[in-house]
């Protein structure tokens, strides 16, 4: 993926008369794409290698991988040993302490913004953000917003699952989460009712399939569809398969594990009455379950393509999630769509095939073992061999919300403090940039995985999914966002630029620092030299008021490193 810099020519509106000529001296020359440094010293492979695996490098983790002669596979090992951060208990902390009454959208999303940029169990947090972009819920719905510390918890069900079994993680997570049965609407799902003609609700069915695990269209093992004989794509389900796969999932419910449940209605066999339960799985309520035959999907290998009749609701939801785990297409489907959230968005089907294999069998006989697939995305030739860096087709265009946690994590930042005090204020929101965790507006994410932006991306026959949020608004609010940080702020956060201001008396070394920290040491010549020469022309009429001359370098520095062409795109 070439750098070219979406925002080129957006400047923050704020900016005092010297930083906005700085920037345009900046901006200017970088409209065309520029080549990216691939001649990396071993702490900057570090800081590239931590851009994908974590929510952003930081001095320190670059020096832990430093103490581990850096050996990415035993920090791997060392971080899939950490206890998985807590969302969910921040929140209940801080109920208990009498700091907050209830349970809402904002201090859901302080709390996951905690334990995302200052959890102790990076990996484990950054892929937990991968496969919500995968397994979608969201708090733009109203049952998911509403729904106490359900979103927490939910975030916290991946975090904690994110490098362990696939199958746990489907079977006794995503499905039975009550955040998923209301976001999916296979909460309370009832059986047909041949009296009124109801049928059973096809959101979660639908979904399940086509997001979660085989795709539309069948794969073969490294990505690439299969066709029939005219060149066309098959399809893997059919609005049949639909059906079936909807009798499976009847009878969810929040029964709170009372033992002495009666049912309401006619019969007592409608849902008992129960308190409502957010982040408890949801329990089987038999009598609204399709107690049917069913028919799942038939494919060679497949072990129970039946389900028999009234073997009980949990079983069927097990064996059909099992005939979806083991379809040939899974593997490569979640292995394509992993890498491009933490590595390249165009990846080669060798790539995909390798660690699709291991999907299915991480050498030990195990399908789905996570931990292991993540590892195999990381360590891979087309992650780690640095002449990628330089291939136009290679990496992706940097999520927003990975752009600002990558700034404030490389910065040192603070954090006033207050009751959930990870706290963005009005400046960084999904209204503001695009995009902010667990937020999209609908179960496709902010993005698809297949979208082609017009240009020569699409000319190319590539994809280029983040850009699908690149609108004319964004680009020019991100930029103004990245600002705002680095001069005062954003809400309760501020960056501390004390080792950048030490350095700024030396323009080159401040430079290098931020070439290390912010773009892993990808900055081109054309970049380095323009914002150089922004921050030799700093004069004393610039410098506001209340701050020095050294640290309106400094923040100027910072910023423009921000908004350049090679912070913009991940290589």
């Amino acid at each position: 993926m070439r750098l070219i810099k979406p925002s080129a020519v957006v400047t923050p509106t704020k900016l005092r008369r010297g930083f906005l000529l700085a920037a345009v001296l900046v901006v200017a020359p970088l409209m065309a794409a520029v080549e990216p440094n691939t001649s990396l010293t071993m702490d900057q492979q570090a800081s590239r290698f931590l851009s994908q695996a974590t929510f952003g490098p930081t001095p320190a983790s670059i020096a832990e991988l430093r103490g581990l002669d850096y050996d990415y596979n035993r920090w791997i090992d060392l971080e899939a040993a950490k206890p998985a951060s807590s969302a969910t208990a921040l929140l209940q902390a801080a109920k208990n302490a009498g700091q907050i009454t209830t349970f809402d959208r904002g201090t859901n999303r302080r709390a996951r913004t905690q334990v995302m940029l200052a959890g102790t169990d990076q990996l484990r947090q950054r892929v937990a953000y991968a496969l919500s972009q995968i397994m979608v819920i969201s708090d733009f719905e109203s049952a998911i917003s509403n729904g106490q510390e359900g979103s927490s918890s939910y975030y916290d069900m991946l975090a904690r699952n994110a490098l362990g079994s696939f199958r746990t993680l489907l079977m006794d997570i995503i499905t039975r989460h009550p955040m998923m049965g209301r976001y999916l609407t296979h909460y309370k799902n009832r059986k047909a009712n041949p009296t009124t003609g109801t049928q059973p609700d096809e959101n979660y069915a639908r979904e399940v399939m086509q997001l979660f695990t085989i795709g539309l269209y069948q794969l073969t093992s490294d990505g690439t569809n299969v066709t029939d004989a005219s060149g066309r794509p098959v399809e893997t389900y059919t609005n049949a398969n639909i059906s079936e796969f909807a009798r499976v999932f009847t009878g969810f419910t929040d029964e709170n594990n009372n033992p002495n449940a009666v049912g309401t209605g006619a019969g007592r066999t409608d849902f008992p009455a129960a308190t409502q339960n957010y982040t408890q799985p949801m329990l089987m309520w038999e009598f609204q379950h399709d107690q049917g035959s069913k028919t799942l999907l038939s494919y060679p290998g497949a072990r129970k393509s039946v389900l028999p009749a009234n073997q009980g609701g949990l079983q069927d939801v097990a064996d059909a999630l099992e005939n979806l785990i083991e379809h040939p297409s899974t593997a490569p489907f979640i292995a394509r769509q992993l890498i491009q959230r933490l590595i390249t968005s165009n990846p080669s089907p060798a790539y995909v095939g390798r660690v699709a294999a291991v999907f299915v069998n991480n050498g030990a006989g195990q399908r789905g073992d996570l931990l292991a697939v993540v590892r195999a995305i990381l360590l891979d030739a087309e992650a780690r061999n640095l002449s990628t860096i330089a291939q136009p087709n290679s990496g992706k265009l940097k999520e927003p919300f990975l752009r600002v946690t990558g700034l404030l994590r490389a910065m040192h930042y603070t954090v006033q403090d207050g009751t959930l005090p990870y706290d963005f204020g009005s400046t960084i929101s999904e209204s503001t940039i695009g995009q902010f965790p667990l937020a999209s507006s609908s179960v496709f994410n902010f993005y698809l995985p297949d979208h082609r932006p017009p240009g020569p991306i699409d000319a190319a026959g590539l994809v280029g999914p983040e850009y699908q949020i690149l609108t004319s608004v964004f680009a020019v609010t991100l930029p103004n966002a990245l600002y705002t940080i680095t001069q005062t702020g954003a809400g309760r956060f501020a960056l501390n630029l004390a080792d950048q201001e030490a350095l700024a008396a030396s323009p080159p070394a401040l430079l290098d620092n931020l070439n290390l920290l912010l773009v892993h040491g990808t900055m081109s010549d054309a970049t380095r030299n323009a914002i150089l020469a922004a921050v030799n022309g700093v004069t004393v009429a610039m410098v506001p008021s209340g701050i020095t001359f050294n640290q309106t370098r400094a923040r100027l520095a910072v910023y423009l490193v921000a908004i350049s062409p090679e912070a913009a795109v991940s290589k």
